[in-house]
């Protein structure tokens, strides 16, 4: 063989370059599966296993149907000394849009909670974060230590069941942006198990409640559905929807308009409640720089049970003001009464987009804001001679990273702030907060 031909065969044929990905298949199963490490400063640190199926099909928006389980508990360390798991979670989300000729959507969660760190600081936007461990040495008085540090907390446990039927009644959405109207027709079920901490404050109103003085009478309008009991919640209302992406909104508005009653199964707690829950999103550079904003009034009439007053919403219902859902900064369950004001305002930003194999990935940022206010009751409402609803807004303030994993599955952590109540939190969970 010549010497020149048989160079040219030692040669190598440079490799040839791969093809670049194109955007994902309309027809595909997005599965998504990872350990549920999360935190949350109220809870600890948190560790099980979240997964998501999705299947995405032409003509379904935002999916054909999804599935969302979560298996958690958290851990956290004990005041003085050791380990406790102050919260347990497991629940099966279930989503089927679509439905009867693309005129209804399923929602329902089952699920089951064991919260032996709920927050009770008593009622009124004045409500006081007392520190009766101050003074107490852990290391000679742990047993002492440990009951005061439990004084604003109690355990509460309970089974739930919620079912949410979503009917377009109204709807001309397009490919790229959604304009629809739905009517909501839901039920939330729980069983719910109330334990107060020996020594707590909520022990202690339990029985001021029961003395028959006026602090008592005070207390017999909000301390409802402290013994065990069954709740059933009925719901219904309007959804407006024009948001470009039901995950990562950038342009448009999703508004909830809803009531939530319950007949009184136990204990007669009869009440309703209704909602306006608003949030509104403007593109400035697309998911480059977008602004987002919520706002949330909250009313209930009746008798509720008490751990109801740190709750809003009936599509989700939500913890606050407080928490890493509502007022990001402020412990959950900070603050309780009837009638409740949110706020949020935030700067995103999803600004680097990468794949692995076939997954894609979209990191952001985000700067925000968050303010609430409430009212324990309709009238003035007096404990110890002074009014509780005194005071003004509750402020959080604070930024995060966003990583979102395909089109569905977004991962949050947001370090907060509050300015008004001097206290800070740290949250990692799934999905934006609106």
């Amino acid at each position: 063989m010549p010497v020149a031909a048989a160079a040219k065969d030692r040669v190598k044929k440079p490799k040839q370059p791969k093809k670049p990905k194109g955007p994902p298949k309309p027809e595909r199963i997005e599965i998504g599966a990872l350990p549920a490490l999360s935190y949350d400063s109220d809870l600890g640190l948190g560790f099980g296993l979240i997964a998501s199926v999705a299947r995405f099909s032409p003509g379904y928006r935002p999916y054909r149907w999804r599935l969302e389980l979560l298996l958690s508990a958290n851990a956290k360390r004990a005041p003085g000394r050791g380990i406790e798991v102050p919260f347990h979670d497991d629940y099966l989300n279930m989503d089927f849009p679509g439905l009867a000729g693309d005129r209804l959507r399923i929602t329902a969660r089952v699920g089951f909670r064991k919260f032996a760190n709920t927050g009770y600081y008593g009622f009124g936007n004045d409500s006081a974060a007392t520190e009766p461990w101050e003074g107490i040495d852990p290391d000679q008085e742990l047993m002492a230590y440990q009951a005061a540090r439990r004084y604003h907390r109690f355990d509460h446990i309970y089974p739930l069941l919620l079912f949410n039927a979503r009917i377009k009644v109204w709807d001309r959405s397009t490919v790229q942006q959604r304009r629809r109207i739905e009517a909501l027709v839901g039920l939330n079920t729980t069983y719910n198990i109330v334990r107060p901490y020996a020594g707590s404050l909520l022990e202690q109103d339990i029985a001021l409640k029961a003395s028959g003085t006026p602090d008592g009478k005070a207390l017999g309008n909000l301390l409802q559905g402290t013994d065990p009991h069954a709740l059933v919640v009925l719901s219904a209302g309007a959804l407006f929807d024009t948001r470009d992406h039901e995950y990562t909104p950038t342009r448009g508005t999703f508004t909830e308009l809803t009531v939530r009653a319950s007949p009184g199964v136990q204990q007669n707690l009869r009440y309703a409640a209704f909602s306006l829950n608003s949030a509104w999103y403007k593109a400035f550079l697309g998911e480059w720089l977008s602004f987002a904003i919520r706002g949330v009034a909250d009313v209930i009439v009746g008798d509720a049970p008490f751990y109801e007053l740190t709750r809003f919403g009936a599509l989700m219902p939500r913890d606050g003001p407080g928490g890493g859902w509502s007022l990001r900064g402020v412990p959950r369950q900070r603050y309780a009464g009837k009638i409740k004001l949110i706020q949020n305002l935030e700067l995103r930003s999803m600004f680097w987009k990468f794949t692995i194999k076939n997954n894609h990935f979209t990191v952001g940022a985000v700067a925000f804001l968050d303010a609430a206010r409430i009212w324990a009751d309709f009238g003035r409402t007096e404990l110890g001679g002074q009014g509780i609803d005194g005071g003004t807004f509750k402020l959080g303030t604070g930024g995060g990273l966003r990583v979102r994993w395909g089109e569905t599955f977004l991962v949050r952590f947001d370090g907060a702030y509050s300015p008004t109540d001097k206290t800070q939190g740290f949250y990692v969970d799934v999905g934006h907060v609106f």
